[in-house]
């Protein structure tokens, strides 16, 4: 292995064993990110990067003497501090060697191994589980799916591209449900260890480790579609090891290990038996599994709140105590007990809603009589002179007739107006651009009305976007 075997990787993990792992660490995914930005990293460039985050770092640097000769410290400026961090992340293998590029200035590449390195870690320890699951059942369909397809390119040499990516699939799909049994088993120890109510409230509020461990378990489960997925995936590992692939797999296998035929099939039926098995039987098993310990975790979490908030007094206890005695008891002392148990409560009795109770109320007869007129005092004549005389004096503000005298004194010979070209200052103007929508369809109404986009902020109120035209 080039790890064990090359004396420049011999300081290759020192980074992360020392005072100021974490900074390095940030710093390094800082440079990472920042690869990803340019198509050639530069040591200024990269300097740069490093002191903007020295400069907004959250963490105190500690003074190193046993970690490398580059050391650095809380006395040192950001920029002395940067060369530093740089000098010993190429004396770790972290950074390519010193080789000037087309600019004059050094390259500063973070090396392959050291990315691959880091984003394992952060794969491992900053897992995003939003998809892990369904990402690796994904995975498993299209490769196999691949293999079905003579013309795919994976065909050309199955074992390479078909059934290895199969194994470290499964393989990766059994560690995230693992995973997901050991996070069930460290949500209950914190349910176990909550005492206090603003705890239970803080985790109840929150839930993150519910969405955050099981958001991709839940999607599985209420969704459709991966079961769909699961019993293709089934049918397609028996078809493939009835086709030529199959056969090709053996053969790969033979020449790149150096085997014969009987030891190469063995060991192609052994992980397609491992791989088909885990499908078949223990997918389904695991998921069972987890599926009852959430269930747990949620009567638990019940539990542990019911008594928390009892007082860390378990009334179910109690009570089943107390049924227990009652049990025991002659007619004449359990009479006595309940009769002073039933003393320690107060009952009120409800009875439901009846009919009557949400029964619609009947409308009043209307009052025939006029409170104001007699109106054995007005003759039909006299009537119908008071109601002229009424519409004569008080007529109707916003009739049809009355919106088209105002748009004719507004449009003064225009073809067409808009409201955003129009002064709307007081109700009686918005109250005639809402009669004119209004009246538009009506044939006594000679205008018409077109929407636009958009609201028009007036002084009186916000008033859709229209254009006012005559009509033809």
């Amino acid at each position: 292995m080039i790890l064990f075997e090359n004396k420049e990787y011999d300081h290759f993990f020192n980074p992360l064993c020392y005072k100021n792992k974490r900074i390095y660490y940030d710093c390094i995914l800082q440079l990472i990110e920042k690869s990803k930005t340019v198509s050639l990293l530069y040591e200024a460039d990269a300097k740069d990067s490093i002191i903007l985050y020295l400069r907004n770092c959250s963490y105190a640097l500690e003074d190193e003497s046993e970690s490398s000769d580059e050391n650095i410290s809380s006395k040192k400026s950001e920029t002395e501090n940067a060369s530093a961090i740089l000098r010993y992340f190429r004396s770790c293998s972290w950074i390519s060697k010193q080789e000037i590029g087309r600019n004059g200035d050094n390259i500063a590449s973070v090396t392959p191994y050291c990315r691959k390195m880091i984003d394992a870690i952060q794969r491992i320890f900053e897992r995003d589980t939003s998809g892990a699951l369904t990402n690796h059942i994904f995975a498993i369909y299209d490769t196999l799916k691949s293999a079905l397809d003579a013309d795919h390119g994976r065909t050309h040499r199955p074992y390479t591209n078909i059934l290895v990516p199969l194994v470290d699939n499964i393989s990766d799909l059994k560690n995230e449900l693992q995973i997901l049994k050991d996070s069930i088993r460290t949500i209950m120890r914190i349910v176990i260890k909550m005492t206090e109510v603003n705890t239970f409230g803080q985790f109840l509020i929150k839930d993150e480790m519910m969405n955050f461990f099981f958001n991709d378990y839940f999607f599985i489960k209420k969704d459709g579609l991966i079961p769909g997925y699961i019993a293709e995936i089934e049918k397609m590992f028996r078809q493939v090891m009835n086709t030529d692939v199959y056969e090709n797999m053996v053969h790969e296998y033979q020449n790149l290990k150096h085997v014969n035929e009987n030891e190469a099939r063995e060991i192609i039926d052994m992980q397609f038996t491992e791989t088909q098995g885990f499908i078949n039987y223990d997918y389904v098993k695991e998921m069972d599994y987890i599926d009852k310990k959430i269930n747990i975790y949620y009567n638990l979490y019940s539990t542990r709140m019911l008594i928390v908030l009892s007082n860390n007094t378990n009334m179910q206890t109690y009570l089943d105590d107390l049924l227990m005695l009652l049990k025991g008891m002659e007619l004449e002392e359990r009479q006595i007990v309940l009769s002073e148990v039933s003393k320690s409560f107060q009952l009120m009795s409800y009875k439901y809603i009846g009919r009557k109770s949400i029964e619609r109320r009947k409308k009043r007869r209307p009052n025939i009589k006029s409170g104001a007129i007699v109106t054995s005092s007005l003759s039909d004549d006299e009537k119908a002179k008071l109601t002229q005389e009424l519409l004569h004096k008080y007529p109707e503000r916003y009739s049809a007739s009355q919106a088209a005298d105002y748009f004719e004194r507004l449009f003064d010979g225009k073809k067409s107006i808009t409201i955003s070209e129009q002064s709307i200052q007081s109700r009686d103007d918005a109250m005639m651009m809402a009669a004119s929508i209004m009246y538009s369809s009506s044939e006594e109404f000679p205008f018409e009305v077109e929407f636009l986009e958009g609201m028009i902020e007036t002084e009186v109120a916000t008033i859709s976007n229209i254009r006012i035209k005559r009509k033809n």
